[in-house]
């Protein structure tokens, strides 16, 4: 539909004059130094913005697009302020080229909006060139934002491109924009332990490793009865950068390790109580193997007989007996 209004848009502008009146040497003398003139203006102000931007927002991408679009913006002026004066009518196409820069961007969708999330990227700097940043499942030293994407250098120094909307769309965490950062440490002992000896011995393996902070100051405190042992989680603070984090992890570790190996604590891990059987009766029969009677089977009755019915069974058998016995009777 776009197409097809630029298409009539310009089939309309067909049908009159182009030109108002027929040109001269002098209108094209006069239109040519417009356009020099524009030019060298559009260069020197796309050059003072660069350099004003590098020192508000710093050098990157966002200067460098934002002056050259200064500068597109001032010639595209230049360049219709002369079409006017050589008596163009340039109406037409400027709604011309409104029509197809706006086909052009349904187009190239995607494209604009990366566009557009690396200027704004750059202009509210949630991290610079240099920080260490987790985009989404992506960690990494972020390298360049380019006019599509953010360049992180991955931990294993592998190159990681990130589309600039789907940074600007989702959280982004900056390890590095401070100075120091807090880590956390869960170490667990068992449950006969002295709590306090135990609290005393992670203070003072805390404060032997070097590359932790001294201020704020580091802390081991208990959080909870786990299932083989009694936690601690210590708190301490270290330089910012990642390399300098699994250092410290390491250390403190180690340091924690001595600090209980020399006071005796048994740091806690998962127990199986195993049961050797002792002490079960080996013959718990007596060594007799009893025939189990019909009646006690769980859940099953002998129907009782009346007491006149078994009477009559107990007579019956007797007599039986009798004429066995007396068989001419």
């Amino acid at each position: 539909m776009t197409v097809l209004a630029a298409v009539d848009l310009l089939a309309q502008s067909s049908d009159d004059a182009i030109l108002d009146e027929a040109l001269t040497v002098s209108d094209w003398v006069q239109a040519g130094i417009i356009v020099a003139a524009t030019i060298l203006v559009a260069v020197l102000v796309a050059r003072l913005v660069r350099r004003v931007l590098t020192h508000v927002v710093g050098q990157g991408f966002a200067a460098i697009v934002t002056a050259r679009l200064a500068g597109y913006l001032l010639f595209l002026i230049g360049l219709f302020y002369a079409l006017t004066s050589l008596g163009v009518q340039v109406g037409p196409l400027v709604g011309a080229i409104g029509l197809g820069g706006l086909v052009l961007a349904l187009a190239l969708q995607k494209l604009v909006e990366n566009f557009f999330s690396g200027l704004i990227l750059q202009a509210r700097r949630p991290f610079r060139v240099g920080d260490t940043v987790l985009l989404g499942d992506h960690l990494g030293i972020a390298t360049d934002i380019d006019s599509r994407t953010t360049v992180l250098r991955g931990l294993d120094g592998s190159a990681v491109r990130v589309p600039n909307s789907e940074v600007a769309a989702g959280p982004i965490v900056n390890l590095t924009n401070e100075t120091l950062r807090r880590s956390e440490l869960e170490v667990g002992v068992a449950y006969d332990t002295n709590l306090q000896t135990a609290a005393q011995c992670l203070t003072e393996a805390l404060e032997q490793v070097e590359r932790v902070s001294a201020e704020p100051p580091a802390q081991a405190l208990l959080t909870r009865f786990g299932s083989s042992s009694i936690d601690f989680t210590l708190y301490y603070w270290h330089d910012s950068d990642v390399p300098t984090e699994l250092a410290t992890r390491h250390d403190v570790i180690l340091s924690v390790h001595q600090s209980f190996a020399a006071a005796g604590i048994t740091i806690a891990f998962p127990q199986v109580v195993v049961w050797s059987g002792q002490g079960e009766d080996d013959q718990p029969y007596h060594g007799r193997a009893d025939a189990i009677p019909t009646s006690s089977t769980p859940g099953v009755h002998a129907p009782k007989q009346p007491a006149l019915a078994r009477q009559l069974s107990r007579w019956r058998v007797r007599t039986g007996i009798l004429r066995r016995f007396n068989p001419g009777d």
